[in-house]
């Protein structure tokens, strides 16, 4: 058994689990026969927060399994505000929450499965995907629109301080999603109209303005929505 401070109990008390609309808990168990017990077949990626799986679910349904490593984890707590804010956050540019796990020492964020993989694998010729100027065009004002709601319309806030390629994915009808808010900063109303630029991430921009005042430079140059 994991200590108690590794799990949270499966009740309405304070200090639980959280109790979310449109996300739901997945046991460890479960997660692990979706998987096929983590199989390497199913990775799909990994980074510095751990290693991101396919799974599917009994009903069918694909799902994307961000299994975080040890050294990577946060706090029962900091976890817990994590998954109640991705739970809040919701546009057809950024890649939903479907669920969550914490229990046995593990930590797993359950996404929507994105079958079109990300932008940079399809830059790479790695997915089959071919996309031409046209298509990387609709990508950017896609991650674009993601971006906006995160900046404009998400109580609170968030600034996205991790944008890049692998961090745009796409469906089988080449909608880009955003994905992997880790890095995000909330902004509170005192910093409302202030967009930090503080290190971040693997990739330094200011988000949205970044993109918005880039859009003119969509030539074969070193865009970093469109070149790894």
């Amino acid at each position: 058994m994991c200590p108690a401070a590794a799990s949270w109990a499966r009740s309405e008390e304070r200090g639980g689990a959280p109790r979310l609309k449109g996300a739901r808990w997945f046991s460890y168990e479960e997660l692990k026969r979706s998987t096929n017990n983590f199989a390497e077949v199913n990775e799909l990626g990994y980074g510095g927060y751990g290693k991101v799986y396919r799974g599917m679910l009994p009903t069918g349904q694909p799902i994307a399994i961000k299994r975080a490593q040890q050294g990577s984890m946060q706090g029962g707590h900091e976890f817990k505000t994590e998954i109640e804010l991705l739970s809040r956050v919701h546009h057809k540019n950024l890649v939903g929450l479907v669920g969550f796990c914490f229990e046995q020492g593990e930590q797993m964020l359950v996404y929507e499965f994105m079958p079109g993989g990300t932008l940079r694998d399809s830059l790479a010729g790695k997915s089959g995907l071919h996309l031409d100027w046209k298509k990387r065009l609709r990508v950017a004002l896609g991650a674009a629109r993601g971006l906006a709601y995160l900046h404009e319309l998400a109580d609170p806030p968030i600034i996205h301080r991790d944008v890049k390629s692998s961090n745009i994915l796409m469906d089988d009808h080449l909608t880009a999603k955003v994905a992997d808010f880790g890095l995000s900063k909330l902004v509170s109303d005192s910093e409302r109209g202030h967009v930090s630029t503080q290190v971040k991430g693997t990739l330094v921009c200011s988000a949205l303005q970044f993109i918005l005042s880039s859009l003119h430079l969509l030539l074969p140059c070193q865009h970093p929505l469109f070149f790894r």
